[in-house]
């Protein structure tokens, strides 16, 4: 997560046949690692009523175009692994009956010519992502990052949530949960946070998911590969649906949705 053109966010709906992203090339390793094995998750269409049919949910890939967010082993990029995990996501969320509202389907962000022209790229960057909350009623969103340290030790999927934001603690929690049983070894817990800039401007279960450490090699290798992005994509759908299902934790908030915050 540490450290182009105009993109219109698209409903899920009318760009299903965008997520044939491929993965980034790395040097072959040990085929008996379980993310090296094709996954064949699927979703049952058969089942009604998923807890997510209806919902409309915002999925953001992080970073994009001239910002690579974090490089990692190998000469991997962030923004890369976001959107190849990010359209997978939509993917499985479509197929459980979501809308699916995407912040960007390609290397590009969300800043205008006029932000470039007054050296607000990163600013205008998260404006526009902010703008695609404000242009409709959405139930959740989600952005997608992965970490980086200046140890190539740290290691751990791990969740991000606005302090007071109670909505967003209990997807969080759930999303936690998922990679605990479905990534590779974690032992983060989730985290709140006063300071980002989307998790404090919209409220209502809205989280950031820290997927891996790409300064870890062996989770660098692991998100360099289709096959672990699709488990990736997979426990933050299976938290997803798990948060709308149980009526103990999807509680509506008094709004009815999400909302954003005044700047």
């Amino acid at each position: 997560m540490r450290g182009k053109q105009t993109h219109v966010p698209l409903a899920f709906a009318a760009m299903a046949m965008l997520v044939g992203a491929t993965s980034i090339a790395v040097p072959a390793r040990d085929a008996q690692a379980a993310w090296f094995r094709p996954l064949q998750h699927k979703v049952n269409a058969g089942v009604q009523a998923t807890g997510i049919q209806g919902k409309v949910i915002v999925v953001d890939a992080g970073h994009g175009g001239r910002d690579s967010g974090a490089r990692g082993v190998g000469g991997v990029e962030e923004k890369d692994i976001t959107l190849a995990v990010a359209l997978k996501l939509a993917r499985y969320l479509q197929q459980g009956g979501a809308v699916v509202v995407m912040t960007r389907t390609a290397d590009t962000d969300l800043a205008t010519e006029r932000d470039r022209a007054m050296k607000q790229r990163h600013l205008g960057d998260l404006r526009g992502r902010l703008n695609v909350v404000r242009r409709q009623r959405v139930d959740a969103f989600v952005s997608i990052h992965c970490n980086s340290a200046p140890s190539p030790d740290w290691r751990g999927a791990q969740v991000l949530y606005l302090k007071t934001n109670p909505h967003a603690k209990q997807l969080a929690t759930v999303m936690q949960e998922a990679f605990r049983a479905e990534l590779l070894p974690t032992h983060r817990d989730v985290q709140s946070n006063r300071t980002l800039f989307l998790l404090k401007r919209i409220q209502g279960p809205t989280v950031l998911a820290e997927i891996g450490f790409i300064s870890n090699p062996e989770e660098a290798r692991a998100l360099a590969t289709e096959a672990y992005q699709e488990r990736v994509a997979f426990a933050m759908y299976q938290a997803l649906v798990r948060y709308f299902s149980d009526p103990a934790l999807a509680q509506v908030p008094p709004d009815g949705g999400l909302v954003h915050r005044r700047e």
